[in-house]
């Protein structure tokens, strides 16, 4: 099929864009013009492009629209469709079972299975990939799938379609705190913490950390932790449930911080598609909000907000973000047949 739009013209333009909001709009205009010039490989390129490149600085759940799309292409013209651009799509299609609770479980496995089907015709570090992902997914809904998917993870080869060394060993690191086997999670960590570094690790695995250390009441022996995650996991709304993490923390530690720290990410919770990070955002806003009871300080929320914007009580927010963790908590559960989330919200009440 004839090329007529500029796809490298049209990344630069990306390029030149501020990472955020911004470029995700810069990339949707992209889409639109290579959909105008009926180019069916730039419409296919910047779509999975798109879907690829959203999640490290924007909301991830932005890019299920895009991958929708992007597969009622590649099924009408399954000619143009490159292997590489559809298991990565399938990836970020399927990771978004994580996110979003509306996503009924059949759907999901839909997902999940396109996702693992196309890693085994691409190979090449996908089909670790794949597993890695599924290993996450079922550890919420169904422990033995689980630990199947996470010994095969463990036994494939990687590749340039597999994660990084520092992602890999991260999942190997959650997966076993979530299992109840610390010891060897924190064990496990200490490759990380000596140097494994990616976008995302080890601000992840600092929150792990940190959230086990609330549960069992020894945050305040970990304050190290709390600073790093700070300076390096807290950017943007990528990043939210890492904040929420550090606002659950400073809750014990310093409520007034966390009152200035709540009020400079607040706004990135308005509107955010994500129930995953929106959850670990409010659960940690929540006690946050309790722990400035009666020290006379006031917070104001962000234009957007949904609640009573005429309040700037911190018992009145704690009441409304304790009770849209809530929601959200029940949502996720009632999908996944499970009380994992429900469980993991009683453990802050301590």
């Amino acid at each position: 099929m004839k090329r007529v739009f500029d796809t490298k013209a049209a990344f630069k333009a990306i390029d030149n864009t501020t990472a955020g909001p911004e470029r995700t709009e810069a990339y949707l205009k992209a889409i639109q013009m290579a959909d105008i010039s009926g180019d069916v490989y730039a419409r296919l390129r910047m779509r999975a492009s798109m879907a690829i490149m959203v999640p490290f600085w924007d909301d991830t759940v932005k890019v299920l629209p895009v991958c929708t799309e992007y597969f009622a292409l590649a099924e009408e013209y399954p000619e143009v469709a490159d292997i590489d651009d559809i298991f990565m799509t399938a990836l970020e299609a399927a990771r978004q079972s994580l996110l979003l609770p509306q996503l009924e479980l059949p759907v999901c496995e839909k997902m999940l299975k396109k996702m693992e089907e196309s890693a085994y015709i691409l190979k090449r570090g996908a089909v670790k990939k794949s597993h890695m992902l599924c290993t996450e997914f079922y550890t919420y809904i169904d422990l033995q799938k689980a630990e199947e998917h996470y010994n095969i993870f463990n036994e494939e080869k990687g590749g340039m379609h597999s994660a990084c060394n520092a992602c890999d060993e991260h999942l190997r690191v959650w997966y076993n705190m979530q299992k109840g086997d610390t010891e060897l999670a924190y064990k496990l960590a200490r490759k990380i913490f000596n140097g494994m570094e990616c976008h995302d690790i080890p601000w992840q695995t600092y929150a792990i950390f940190l959230e086990h250390y609330m549960d069992i009441g020894k945050v305040d022996e970990h304050k190290k932790f709390i600073e790093k995650l700070i300076r390096g996991g807290c950017r943007d709304a990528s990043d939210l449930a890492n904040v929420g993490t550090v606002l659950r923390c400073l809750a014990h530690t310093n409520p007034s911080r966390g009152l200035k720290f709540l009020q400079k990410y607040w706004r990135y919770s308005i509107n955010l598609w994500n129930q995953h990070a929106l959850y670990f955002f409010y659960k940690g806003a929540w006690r946050c909000c309790e722990a400035l009871y009666g020290k006379g300080l006031l917070l104001y929320p962000p234009e957007g907000f949904k609640g009573n914007t005429n309040s700037s009580s911190p018992a009145y927010f704690a009441q409304w973000f304790h009770n849209e963790a809530v929601k959200i908590a029940k949502s996720f559960d009632k999908r996944n047949g499970t009380d994992f989330y429900m469980k993991d919200l009683s453990r802050a009440y301590l």
